[in-house]
């Protein structure tokens, strides 16, 4: 069989740049080569490999996976069952820390640490660490923490393949539990700066599975998708535990759902400041909570 021919079998099954995707993955050439060479013979020894991935990928699961890899901010991921799949909108939460992280290097705050909560694949953490100017900082340091040491061990792989190996450290825990328990955040006087893409789909979310937009995330770990009856039940915990940390000027940057705004404003209300801002759908997408010592 030709690519040709299988592209003439699956005209309607399956989304033609998913196939195309799928197909390179599989002879491990370039989506390019799979479009400039219709006459190549795919080897019998892939047949079933391809079969597969394309049955897996008509019953809605996420074609990261199946890839086994995903672009976000300009660099490439690894991702599998353990990890959500990086999405776009995502972006805008690395775009406001490097903003904030730019706006304390001048305004002389340079001894912070970076903490990314529920780090999955370690995407916006490695993204941070990757696009920042460390020389502005007289300590920039950076930690990414997930309940999952699955996710983890993605995340390391990750931070490895990025050359970021040894410059993010990684703490297997629930939310701030690591960096509580070591106790040095109540002791010294820094910044920190912390981003939290946590679950924040409500159950209702879960009876909408079946239908085409989002029967993917039946795929993904629900740990990282599902907090509680409004979604938000991750962030009350996350409150509690900043209201811990009573010696440390933190800036918050959370993912949120577009209509969770008002209740991230109850939940933050001991706050100093609380600001939000808008995806490019023109969605609540972000939160940014600012607490001072």
């Amino acid at each position: 069989m030709t690519i040709q021919d299988l592209f003439k079998k699956y005209p309607a099954r399956i989304d033609s740049l998913d196939l195309e995707l799928i197909l390179a993955c599989v002879l491990k050439k370039s989506r390019e080569f799979v479009l400039a060479h219709p006459e190549h013979k795919i080897p019998a020894t892939r047949n079933s490999q391809l079969i597969n991935l394309i049955g897996r990928r008509t019953k809605g699961e996420p074609l990261a996976y199946l890839l086994g890899h995903k672009e976000f901010y300009g660099l490439d991921f690894l991702v599998n069952q353990h990890t959500l799949v990086p999405r776009p909108e995502t972006e805008l939460l690395v775009e406001k820390a490097l903003e904030e992280l730019h706006n304390q290097s001048r305004n002389k705050l340079r001894n912070i640490h970076v903490i990314d909560l529920g780090t999955g694949s370690g995407n916006i953490i490695i993204s941070l660490a990757h696009n920042i100017d460390r020389g502005a900082y007289s300590k920039l340091s950076f930690s990414g923490i997930d309940i999952s040491a699955d996710a983890l061990r993605v995340a390391k792989k990750n931070a490895k393949r990025l050359g970021l190996d040894g410059e993010i450290k990684f703490l297997k825990g629930n939310l701030l539990d690591p960096i509580i328990k070591e106790r040095y955040a109540l002791r010294t006087k820094r910044s920190m700066l912390i981003t939290a893409n946590l679950p924040y789909l409500d159950q209702d979310w879960k009876n909408l599975l079946k239908s085409s937009d989002t029967r993917g995330l039946k795929y993904e770990p629900s740990i990282a998708l599902y907090a509680g009856k409004d979604g938000l039940d991750a962030y009350r915990e996350l409150a509690g535990q900043l209201k811990q940390l009573k010696n440390v000027d933190i800036t918050l940057l959370c993912e949120i759902g577009h209509l969770q705004r008002t209740g991230m404003q109850k939940i933050f209300s001991f706050a100093k400041e609380i600001n939000f801002f808008k995806d490019l759908a023109s969605k609540w997408r972000v939160c940014k909570v600012h607490l001072f010592a």
